[in-house]
């Protein structure tokens, strides 16, 4: 046996020994995943329709994990992930001429918070600001689409960052 060989097998011992297990592959935990509750988002922004957005991409990403059960009644659940839009802002980021964007971005502020339903004690807590570029149409109808695709993608990331970090809390 080769000195590589000895090395990587003590090596291998001594992780095994000491409790380090990568992400993922941690024991499975007898007791019943926590019920999970995602009420719609405060709006404190102008953009109208924006709490419902956040509460689905959240939803969405939530679904996706066996960590959590979801409940749609936030006094039936353990947990409870509440939301706010600060501010949304929309600005130009690309230019085609002087009077002209082509490209702009939005801009979303949101403050996050789970806690317990029953004891209300906070378990986490974030604020976070998210941005996603979308094209500008001079059609107004396919303007908003875009600008609504862009705030649906901002969700998306944002849900999947919120779902990281909460299932370490959890």
């Amino acid at each position: 046996m080769t000195w590589g060989r000895i090395l990587a097998l003590i090596l291998m011992i001594a992780l095994a020994g000491c409790g380090y297990r990568p992400v993922g592959l941690e024991p499975y935990r007898q007791e019943t995943a926590p019920s999970l509750s995602i009420p719609l988002f405060a709006n404190r922004s102008t953009e109208v329709g924006i709490e419902s957005v956040m509460a689905n991409a959240m939803i969405q990403a939530f679904s996706q994990t066996k960590a959590v059960r979801l409940t749609t009644k936030p006094q039936d659940a353990e947990l409870v992930l509440e939301g706010k839009v600060a501010f949304v802002e929309n600005s130009s980021v690309a230019y085609n001429n002087i009077l002209r964007s082509t490209v702009r971005r939005v801009t979303i502020k949101v403050d996050l918070n789970l806690k317990r339903r029953d004891s209300g004690k906070i378990l986490w807590k974030d604020t976070t600001v998210i941005q996603e570029d979308y094209l500008v149409d001079p059609n107004y109808q396919i303007g908003e689409t875009l600008k609504n695709r862009g705030i649906r993608r901002a969700a998306a990331t944002l849900a999947q960052r919120v779902l990281d970090k909460v299932l370490l809390v959890i």
